[in-house]
């Protein structure tokens, strides 16, 4: 008892003196949350207008709330009036740059419920794109991250206001429509179908898609009779199916790691949008450009498919924090390998990412959690991917694989269709660790670099001594972290664990004989660039 709580105070001191956590400088309402999108949209195969309303019910957090501040851009507003009566009723509204605010009387109270109906018509000029794909079939496929969701529906876009959506989408009969959640019903009219499909979990507005072309689609049943779906351009229907690859594996995988997956279904989406890989939530899109049946595709789908758990389920409340997204659906990528092909493969993906970030580092030397960053793009950089893979293998391997993963599990359930940031997950592993993490996510999360090790070894034949001496050559940052040191002598191999804390340091060991060789992280669970050599 007395250690327990001699670590709950230390623990305290640590989190009292934790990095401060600026937000990004998105204009955040506490007083209103968004609890659910109803968008209703209409394609047309003759035209690149869309017909649109969109219905928002808002919760109040605050008593007299003056105005609901929405983002919205582009598009002709034909009225927007309080929904929930067989007629509406239209309210004022003003247009400001990319806002559309409206003004509430002020008698509501905390707690209470407001549905806005927003009727709009035009040509989306981004977040949606209508255009033809690689084989000149038209195609229509929401394309929203960061924030661009805002420029064809109205909405909070910004992750830290998760809603539940319907999408009740009305398009040629010809094509196929695949959004969010599960498909409640579809039903014929004038030549057209009208798809309603139903997201009853609240994902982020970036996930919130739709997608609409001719499609070849499989169907199976995944991890505990789960529906997985492949959709794809019918002339690369074959190749596609190749390129998916162990998918179903993948879904299992992960499903026992973490937690049973978090929505009614799983799409994998042929699409024509800008990203490799979007994991908009239960409906993935790929790039239509990706699939050629070489197979090369499958690390990309290995990384969407653990976006659903974080990213899409856990999303970080400030962009800033998007390493809490990106790099866990890069270190867990990896890790389905690891278990499915062996370690001598995972080790190489996580030497390709070592040296993508060390030749990024040079021309930015950023820490990972960089408040400077305005343009939200720049943040798909290689700390928040291959640097922030690294600090979870880092961190796997100072808490040992069994508390890891366990606290992998727990930050994932305590924050699941929620929020977080980076001082949330810190304060779940260290419960698991049982001591504090804070010098390990400042150093690696709010300070640039990584360890430079200039090391030598020396071997005093008259003392049966080995001396091995270590300096961090790099600028700025020392960094503490462990380091295991092998030493062969002949065909037996002896491991150490040496503290690396200062700037230079001597360790010594007793030994037999001359040691036949020495090994630094010979198992590489260490972010650094190492020289080593034996002193003449």
């Amino acid at each position: 008892m007395i250690k327990r709580v001699c670590f709950a105070l230390a623990l305290l001191v640590c989190l009292s003196l934790a990095p401060a956590i600026a937000q990004d400088n998105y204009p955040r309402n506490s007083a209103i949350d968004v609890i659910h999108y109803l968008i209703s949209i209409d394609l047309d195969d003759s035209s690149d207008e869309i017909k649109a309303t969109t219905t928002i019910l808002i919760r109040f957090n605050e008593d007299n709330v003056k105005e609901i501040s929405l983002d919205f851009s582009g598009f002709e507003v034909d009225f927007v009036a309080q929904a929930g009566s067989y007629e509406p009723n239209r309210i004022n509204y003003a247009r400001e740059g990319d806002k559309l605010r409206i003004p509430l009387k002020g008698n509501n109270k905390r707690g209470d419920e407001y549905s806005i109906l927003v009727k709009y018509h035009g040509r989306p000029t981004d977040g949606l794109f209508i255009k033809k794909n690689k084989f000149g079939d038209r195609t229509i496929f929401a394309d929203n991250w960061p924030n661009r969701a805002h420029y064809w529906f109205p909405s909070i876009d910004h992750p830290y206001d998760k809603a539940k959506v319907d999408f009740l989408v009305t398009a040629p009969a010809t094509y196929d429509v695949i959004a969010n959640g599960a498909l409640l019903t579809t039903s014929a009219l004038n030549g057209s179908r009208i798809w309603h499909w139903r997201e009853e979990v609240p994902i982020p507005v970036y996930c919130m898609v739709i997608g609409a072309t001719k499609f070849a689609i499989k169907y199976e049943n995944a991890w505990k009779g789960l529906q997985l779906s492949y959709y794809l351009y019918s002339k690369d229907f074959n190749n596609g199916l190749k390129d998916y690859g162990r998918a179903a594996q993948m879904l299992e995988f992960y499903a026992n790691l973490i937690d049973p997956f978090p929505y009614e279904k799983l799409a994998l989406v042929q699409s024509s949008t800008r990203f490799g890989g979007m994991e908009n939530s239960s409906a993935i899109f790929f790039d239509e450009n990706a699939f050629n049946g070489s197979g090369r595709l499958e690390g990309t789908v290995a990384h969407e498919i653990v976006h659903q758990w974080f990213g899409d389920s856990v999303t970080e409340a400030d962009w800033h924090h998007l390493w809490l997204s990106e790099s866990f659906a890069q270190y867990f990528g990896h890790v389905f390998f690891e278990r499915a092909d062996g370690r001598d493969k995972f080790v190489r993906l996580m030497l390709e990412d070592k040296q993508a970030y060390l030749d990024a580092y040079g021309t930015n030397p950023r820490p990972i959690y960089d408040p400077s960053i305005t343009n939200l793009f720049d943040l798909l950089n290689r700390n928040n991917y291959q640097k922030g893979a690294w600090v979870l293998h880092m961190l796997r391997h100072l808490m040992g694989d069994e508390k890891f993963f366990e606290g992998i599990r727990d930050y994932y359930r305590s924050y699941r269709d929620r929020n977080a940031l980076t001082i949330d997950f810190q304060r779940v592993m260290e419960r698991h660790a049982g001591r504090s993490l804070e010098w390990f996510f400042n150093e690696w999360i709010f300070e640039p670099g990584y360890p430079v090790y200039d090391a030598t070894w020396l071997w005093d034949v008259n003392a049966k001594q080995l001396t091995l001496r270590i300096r961090q050559t790099q600028e700025k940052t020392v960094f503490q972290m462990p380091l295991d040191v092998e030493i062969k002598l002949g065909n037996t191999a002896r491991r150490e664990v040496i503290e690396m804390n200062e700037r230079e340091q001597v360790f010594t060991f007793k030994l037999a004989a001359k040691p036949t060789s020495i090994s630094i992280d010979p198992d590489e669970w260490v972010l650094k660039v190492l020289n080593l050599t034996e002193a003449k």
